[in-house]
C-alpha cells in the first residue's frame, strides 16, 4: 500500500491518497475503513487499477482489464444532506466526472450522463459511478463514491457498448495522474452540495442527460413489457419520468423498475 500525501491542487480531496496495488473493491477497502476505530479524514481517496471483485449498479459486475483502468473510491462525510436529498450527491459526482471528461478529451467527444449517473460517450459506456451511503438519523453521515474509469483498456470482451480515454483520445494516460486529475473534479461537484446551489445543480444535470427527450424503447423489468416514451424529468429522488409518446402520460420508475431496451 503506498500512501500519498501529495495533492496541493484539492482543499480536502485526495489529501490522503492510498494506492493499492491489487483490491477485492476499492468501495469495500473504503467502507472497512469507514467501520474502523478512527475513521478516514474527509475527502480520503482509496486507489487501484487491480480491482478483482468491482460492482455496479443493479449488483453487476464491473468489467475491467487488470493493469488499464482506474477503480477509485471517496471518502465524504455530506452531513449537509437530508437523507432524502442523497440523490443530489449522485448528480453533483456525474457532473464532475462528465466535466473532467470534457476536459481530458479536449471537447472531441461529448460526454452525457445516462441515468442515473453512467457517462456515455458516442452510445458507449466510458466510466460508472457506485455510491454506498450510510444515513444517521434523517441525515446523511458517510458516503463512499465508486467510480470506475475505462482508461487504457481497447478491447472489451461481450461489451459491445464500451469504449475508453485511449480509444478516445488514441494515446495512453497514466493512471495515477488521471485519477489525481480527476479528484480535482470530483471535489469542485462536491461544493455544489450547498443549499443555494441545489437547483442549479440539477439544471446542469438535465442538461448533460443522455437521451433526454428522445424517443425510444424502455422495458419494465417487473413484467417484461415494453413501453415507448421519452425521459422527461429526473425526481429529486432520483426516480425517472417517462412520458408516453402516444398517451403523453408520465411514468415513474426507480433504478431497478425500468431497463434501456
Amino acid at each position: 500500500m503506498i500512501v500519498l500525501d501529495s495533492l496541493n491542487n484539492t482543499v480536502f480531496t485526495g489529501k490522503v491518497f492510498i494506492e493499492l496495488p491489487e483490491v477485492d473493491s476499492t468501495n469495500a477497502y473504503a467502507l472497512r475503513l469507514l467501520s474502523s476505530q478512527t475513521p478516514p479524514p474527509h475527502g480520503t481517496v482509496v486507489f487501484s487499477s487491480r480491482q478483482m471483485a468491482g460492482r455496479g449498479q443493479r449488483g453487476n459486475e464491473w468489467q475491467s482489464e487488470s493493469g488499464k483502468n482506474i477503480a477509485a473510491s471517496f471518502i465524504f462525510y455530506p452531513r449537509m444532506l437530508a437523507a432524502a436529498q442523497q440523490f443530489y450527491l449522485s448528480m453533483a459526482i456525474a457532473l464532475g466526472v462528465c466535466r473532467f471528461l470534457q476536459h481530458e478529451l479536449s471537447l472531441l467527444h461529448e460526454p452525457l450522463i445516462k441515468w442515473p449517473n453512467d457517462l456515455y460517450i458516442q452510445h458507449k459506456k466510458v466510466a460508472g459511478i457506485l455510491i454506498e451511503n450510510t444515513v444517521s438519523g434523517s441525515r446523511l453521515s458517510a458516503s463512499v463514491v465508486g467510480i470506475g474509469l475505462n482508461v487504457n483498456q481497447t478491447a472489451f470482451e461481450n461489451l459491445p457498448h464500451a469504449t475508453s480515454l485511449q480509444l478516445l483520445a488514441q494515446r495512453q494516460f497514466n493512471l495515477r495522474d488521471t485519477v489525481q486529475k480527476l479528484c480535482t473534479y470530483v471535489e469542485a461537484a462536491y461544493f455544489l452540495l450547498q443549499p443555494d446551489k441545489l437547483s442549479a445543480l440539477k439544471r446542469q444535470y438535465m442538461q448533460n442527460l443522455y437521451q433526454f427527450g428522445v424517443p425510444r424503447h424502455f422495458v419494465r423489468t417487473a413484467n417484461h413489457t415494453l413501453l415507448y416514451g421519452y425521459i422527461s424529468r429526473v425526481l429529486d429522488n432520483g426516480h425517472i419520468e417517462i412520458t408516453h409518446c402516444n398517451s403523453g402520460q408520465p411514468e415513474y420508475f426507480d433504478l431497478k423498475e425500468i431497463a434501456w431496451s
